[in-house]
């Protein structure tokens, strides 16, 4: 997967590392496979990550795994929450949006933003990529959302609720080769 339009600018550093391993494991522009992602190749976003099944053929999406620090960063664990289960409809859809272009394309997704609370926000950057399985097909989006916000002031944003996203800039790959 070519993940240079990201690369090629500014971005957080984990986030770029974090780009580079993915580039590894699927090289010019072919999908990643889930079963060769190890977490602990990128240390520095052990906690960030955040497991998406694809589920009915991209109708659905299910939170396998969402990582403490992510959890904290996002306002709300929902880890085994389906998509439609976090909450906030206006949140869910823009979410589902976002899933649907990286399964159709088959590429990644990357924002610069905020999660955002009433009165107060946090800059965050994310990352989804697209995971095949054995066959070729997109069972997974693997995401990344970080922030240079000390987890002090993240735990006591815990509890506010689900954050909003508010997005200032986006790139999304070019599509992968099937």
């Amino acid at each position: 997967m070519n993940f240079e339009p990201l690369l090629s600018g500014p971005v957080h550093p984990a986030i770029a590392e974090a780009a580079r391993y993915f580039q590894s494991l699927a090289p010019g522009d072919a999908l990643p496979k889930r079963r060769d992602f190890r977490p602990n190749r990128v240390p520095a976003l052990l906690g960030y990550y955040f497991l998406i099944d694809v589920r009915d053929d991209h109708k659905d999406y299910y939170y396998r795994l969402i990582g403490e620090h992510m959890a904290l960063l996002f306002g709300n664990d929902v880890t085994n929450k389906w998509l439609s289960e976090i909450g906030d409809a206006p949140l869910c859809a823009r979410l589902r949006e976002t899933y649907d272009i990286v399964v159709s394309r088959q590429t990644f997704h990357y924002v610069r933003g905020r999660y955002s609370w009433p009165e107060r926000s946090v800059a965050i950057e994310r990352l989804l990529v697209p995971m095949a399985d054995n066959n070729g097909k997109i069972d997974t989006i693997l995401g990344v959302s970080i922030s240079d916000t000390k987890l002090d002031t993240l735990n006591l944003l815990a509890g506010i609720g689900t954050a909003n996203l508010e997005i200032d800039s986006t790139i999304i790959g070019s599509p992968a080769a099937v």
